[in-house]
């Protein structure tokens, strides 16, 4: 492989061939006589919390992230196999940290029936939140409209993965970033998220990214994909910058005008907010969708 691929391109195969072994490792969980699944909920109430990191950590199975209700700061339903895992929810209100999903036992990972193990995470749309979620291999759905987030990191390996930003953001963010292994991707109104930066690195799979929503500033954006396709869905009110650096990728810049290194969409310069987007991509396909 080294003589066919430049050293990017082999480093993005090798994140991709990782991610895969993992989930290949949840499947051998179903197998196993001697998985002992349990259940755990735990809550607590919002209590004049000004800001708080959050760090979601899980490992294989289904995942949903959603806005918390009634005035709760968080609120975590768990099913996993305690032959190979113990529950997480450490909420530290002096340092304002919480940290929640489940963690292997005796310093290993483990791996996880995905059919049988689940996680249902919801967080207070109130409190300011820095929000690091790794997710390993399963499903995820991730809502993260109207909530205060100030920093955003996802962290994905081989999973169908949905993350959406569905009412605009309460606050403004200083990034948002998702990185993804083996995925299949979607990540839909990113432009609710109010976020100055983007960042989304991939290593094998399709990533759709959908920049729809209630836009209210400039922002950058930067995509890293090793081998797969990219699907980019534009607002036509947005104005669009592209620069682009790849290796044996198709792109089509539909609906743009390249002057110099880049291309510009129709209207740029007079739009009332701008994205300027920088494309790194090794092996695929680049694709835009310019929507309403």
């Amino acid at each position: 492989m080294s003589d066919l691929f430049p050293p990017r391109v082999r480093g993005a195969l090798a994140v991709a061939a990782l991610a895969t072994v993992a989930a290949a490792c949840g499947h051998d969980a179903e197998a196993r006589p001697s998985a002992r699944m349990r259940g755990m909920t735990s809550a607590r109430q919002v209590a004049g919390e000004k800001q708080l990191a959050v760090q979601v950590q899980y490992g294989a199975g289904r995942l949903r992230v959603s806005p918390a209700e009634g005035g709760l700061l968080y609120r975590l339903d768990l099913r996993y196999d305690e032959a190979q895992f113990r529950p997480v929810a450490e909420y530290d209100r002096e340092a304002g940290r919480l940290r929640l999903g489940v963690e292997g036992r005796d310093g290993h990972g483990g791996s996880m029936d995905s059919d049988q193990a689940h996680a249902t995470v919801e967080l207070s749309p109130e409190v300011p939140m820095d929000l690091s979620l790794q997710f390993g291999a399963g499903e995820a759905n991730v809502d993260l409209g109207g909530m205060s987030l100030r920093d955003v990191s996802v962290q994905t390996g081989a999973s169908q993965t949905s993350i959406t930003f569905a009412q605009p953001n309460r606050i403004t963010a200083r990034r948002v970033r998702v990185q993804a292994g083996a995925a299949e991707l979607r990540v839909s109104g990113l432009g609710n998220a109010r976020a100055q930066r983007f960042e989304f690195e991939g290593g094998m799979g399709q990533a759709t990214l959908d920049f729809g929503g209630a836009w209210n500033q400039n922002a950058t954006a930067s995509v890293r994909m090793g081998v797969g396709a990219v699907r980019l869905r534009l607002p036509r009110s947005l104005g669009v910058k592209v620069t682009k650096d790849s290796f044996l990728t198709s792109f089509d810049p539909t609906g743009m005008v390249k002057r110099g290194d880049a291309w510009f969409s129709n209207g740029y310069e007079s739009s009332q907010f701008k994205l300027d987007l920088s494309i790194n991509a090794a092996v695929g396909s680049i694709d835009i969708d310019w929507i309403d």
